[in-house]
């Protein structure tokens, strides 16, 4: 491993550009090939010291080394590029490097900027203030002055020297930000809080259980801050990417609910808290921040384009009349719409109409065939009726009918 001076040599040496003596470090210090090896090619990656230094922060995790030596590559990667001068207008930021006598002040340098953003309008108002981890109250003054006199500031901590570093310049509350009942007691005393900052224990259980107690007792339009998100990727933590009950897992679930109102057949994905009463979440690396406000269902609407801020007069009539004469249109439409399904009802009558013809037509053709079946019986009769008669005729002019005549009329006689 590198000892504290072999790294200091190294980062020195890439910040004065010289490579080669970085190597010449690296090429000293006690370490295996494979570990040799990675510091080298991070040091070669690059021509620039600002992307050498990133790569050997990298390379240092890579090879065993603590996340603190990495950090302090980082640092010189950061000072040695042009992304420091895009802090020197942050007053947080500012009044974190001029802090050299004052209360210790640890912090990740890329939360300045994101402080300023989010709690820029609170400053000057009698805005409620309350820090989860007080530690040695660097970071209590800081907001004293960041947010003026008017603001009303209240820290937590498990340390009783907490209250002793507080002197009588805010209020520090003794209390476990694991126990929800602690939680209440701080928030019934001195809230409802405008501003809530979790920079305390940083696990898992902590975490969640703060935002989940105190959230939904922030003031209406207020802002519930959470550092030091980066412990739910640590194992210490109990933490691990994608790893079930961790804090950053918790959030990606909020983030569901936040769209609740948008996921189909459940009313329970509509959160009296998570979805009524977070307006958004804002995920940066290490900070997730959380604004109150109580919102409505969300809906789309349309109204007059604002075009007419753009446009003269006769534009604006001719837009006018282009609606007018679509809004004709429309009213056109519907009125044939309405025809067309008059003439459809009418041609659906002719349908049936046509089919009760067709009906009658078959019912006359059978009555037709049964006439002429009778008058074909009929002609038969008669022909038959006729022969029968010309049959008799002839009978009786046979000498035969002639000779019986009187044997008949003895018969009817006796009749």
């Amino acid at each position: 491993m590198l000892d504290a001076a072999q790294l200091a040599d190294t980062l020195h040496a890439l910040l004065s550009e010289s490579p080669e003596s970085a190597l010449k470090v690296i090429d000293s210090a006690d370490l295996d090939p494979a570990q040799q090896a990675t510091l080298q090619a991070a040091v070669t990656s690059s021509t620039k010291p600002v992307d050498q230094l990133t790569a050997v922060g990298r390379a240092l995790i890579a090879t065993g080394h603590g996340r603190d030596d990495a950090n302090e590559a980082y640092r010189a990667a950061f000072y040695v590029s042009a992304h420091w001068h895009d802090y020197l207008q942050d007053p947080l930021f500012t009044l974190f490097t001029a802090n050299k006598a004052g209360h210790l002040l640890d912090k990740w340098v890329h939360y300045f900027p994101l402080y300023t953003r989010y709690f820029s309008p609170f400053r000057g108002k009698a805005v409620r203030v309350l820090e989860i981890g007080v530690y040695r109250g660097g970071s209590m003054r800081m907001w004293t002055w960041f947010f003026g006199p008017e603001a009303k500031l209240v820290g937590m901590d498990v340390d009783p020297v907490a209250i002793e570093c507080a002197k009588d310049e805010y209020s520090v509350v003794l209390g476990d930000q694991a126990n929800p009942e602690d939680l209440r007691r701080v928030n019934d005393e001195y809230g409802p809080f405008d501003i809530i900052i979790d920079d305390g224990g940083h696990t898992m259980e902590q975490q969640i259980t703060a935002v989940e107690t105190l959230f939904p007792l922030l003031a209406e339009g207020g802002v519930y801050l959470v550092e030091d998100c980066h412990t739910s990727y640590w194992d210490s933590y109990a933490g691990g990417l994608k790893r079930p009950g961790t804090f950053v897992e918790w959030v990606k679930d909020r983030i569901d609910d936040l769209h609740g109102y948008h996921i189909p057949d459940t009313d329970e994905a509509v959160h009296p808290v998570w979805t009524q009463q977070v307006s958004g979440i804002h995920c940066h690396d290490s900070v997730v921040v959380m604004d109150k406000r109580g919102r409505f269902a969300p809906f789309a609407e349309q109204s007059g384009g604002g075009e007419f801020i753009h446009l003269g007069r006769p534009a604006t009539a001719v837009i006018s009349e282009l609606t007018a004469t679509r809004l004709s249109i429309a009213a056109e439409r519907d009125r044939l719409r309405a025809e067309l399904a008059e003439w459809e009802s009418l041609a659906e009558d002719l349908r049936h109409a046509r089919a009760d013809v067709v009906g009658l037509r078959d019912f006359l053709g059978d009555l037709e065939r049964d006439r002429d079946d009778s008058r074909s019986d009929a002609e038969l009769a008669a022909a038959a009726a006729d022969q029968a008669h010309e049959q008799m005729r002839w009978m009786r002019r046979s000498a035969s009918w002639r000779l019986t005549s009187p044997l008949r009329a003895i018969r009817r006689r006796r009749l």
